[in-house]
């Protein structure tokens, strides 16, 4: 298989000659060869995206001054989209609010929060905002700036690594998390009521039908892997190591729900041992902490990286996925040489926990246990469907989302009063 495909820096550094792209061309019956037919309006969102016409014509199989003949000729401007018109007042009341809700962010994040909402603004002017609304965090930023290893491996969809954050289980709440290795890019983030495989595994198949199958996956030695385990075996074969199991790390954005869960546990107004309050607080909570890792994860996909030459993960992610379109391996790629992938810092990155020390030694794998009072004991979950399902109907059309203005601690009282009464106890 190695000899099948070029080595991973000289494939970077020397990328296969776009030979096999495969773009028609327009026949007009006229003197000279014709002209090819490219996929302009993507060339152009790409450009917007954050990568340069070189990049993007090396991509698209052609020589940049075609790229830029036939933008003309077909009146596409090349020039960068102008920034957004908004006043410092303006900007400083939305970056307020960005920082209220994910405290101690940096100005690269809230940029990406900004363009998420498409608010395309300078750096400097995102950085004078957050100054000044919050100037403390900004200082406590810079003394923990650190500095990573280039990560390398072929491509998008070269290597996905997914894992599971577990700092909101003690309240219920399960964070499921994909990104892909190459651009970093979030493939998803997903709070469920638990870690059970088959929820891994349909999260997992819900994303390849949107972004394609990756060619590998990392992963940690949880049950809750195996399933996606047996599916990527499964598509792949069992020689191709499609599957890579190693200890895990946490980037932890739900601090802001622990602090919450942690008031209503010392106020006494939450405990996790009455069914009546843990299914009133997944019923009224998983909403906004959804809603709170999609805003987080459509900022950092749109933030850009030092790292990168200042290109977002969705630029990155967006330029190789159509270069490997254009040379014919975007679907069935088997990403990189066996070797390279059998390399035990294969997809780590510095401040990632290394993986053990002999990677090939067998691993027992375990399965979960089955049965509702089982999985609560294994920890696979805190409230099972059968009570989630009859809290909800005993709250009827109670709006569990609404905004009370105090982050849902209101909403959650009064579905738990609710919900007391109707069961004929008392609050």
């Amino acid at each position: 298989m190695s000899t099948n495909f070029f080595p991973l820096d000289d494939f970077i550094t020397n990328p296969p000659p776009p030979a096999s792209a495969s773009h028609s061309r327009l026949r007009t019956g006229r003197p000279g060869r014709p002209s090819y037919v490219l996929d302009l309006p993507r060339a152009r969102l790409l450009y917007d995206l954050g990568n340069s016409y070189e990049q993007i014509a090396q991509a698209l199989g052609v020589d940049r001054k075609t790229l830029y003949r036939q933008l003309e000729k077909a009146g596409i401007p090349r020039a960068r989209r102008s920034f957004t018109a908004i006043s410092d007042e303006a900007l400083d009341e939305v970056v307020s609010e960005i920082s209220l809700a994910h405290p101690f962010i940096g100005s690269v994040i809230v940029s990406g929060h900004l363009e998420s909402r498409g608010i395309h603004l300078p750096r400097l002017r995102v950085q004078d905002s957050l100054r000044r609304v919050d100037e403390i965090g900004v200082l406590v930023r810079w003394a923990g700036i650190i500095k990573r290893r280039v990560y390398k491996v072929r491509g998008s969809n070269a290597l996905w690594h997914h894992d599971g954050n577990e700092k909101l289980r003690p309240w219920g709440f399960y964070v499921h998390g994909c990104v892909d290795g190459h651009s970093r890019l979030i493939i998803y983030l997903a709070c469920c009521s638990n870690k059970r495989k088959m929820t891994v595994a349909n999260l997992f198949q819900a994303a390849v039908a949107v972004f394609g199958w990756p060619s590998r996956m990392r992963g940690d030695f949880g049950t809750e892997n195996n399933e996606v385990e047996r599916l990527m075996i499964l598509y792949w074969g069992i020689l191709h190591r499609a599957y890579l199991r190693g200890r895990s790390r946490h980037n932890d954005a739900l601090e802001t729900f622990r602090q919450i869960f942690d008031y209503l546990e010392k106020n006494d107004l939450l405990d996790m041992e009455n069914p009546i309050h843990s299914t009133c607080l997944f019923l009224v909570f998983q909403r906004r902490i959804q809603a709170a890792l999609d805003r987080a994860r459509d900022a950092w996909n749109h933030h850009r990286m030092r790292t990168q030459h200042d290109k977002t993960p969705i630029a990155i992610y967006e330029l190789s996925r159509t270069a490997a379109i254009t040379r014919g391996y975007w679907t069935g790629d088997p990403g990189d040489d066996l070797n390279i992938a059998s390399d035990p810092l294969y997809g780590f990155d510095g401040d990632a926990t290394l993986p053990p020390a002999n990677p090939d030694e067998p691993v027992e794998r375990t399965e979960q246990p089955t049965g509702t009072e089982a999985e609560r004991a294994g920890g696979i979950l805190v409230n099972g469907d059968e009570d989630l399902t009859a809290a909800a109907e005993l709250l009827g059309d109670f709006d569990c989302d609404r905004d009370d203005g105090n982050w849902g601690i209101e909403v959650y009282c009064e579905a738990v009063i609710i919900m007391t009464s109707k069961l004929g106890f008392s609050a």
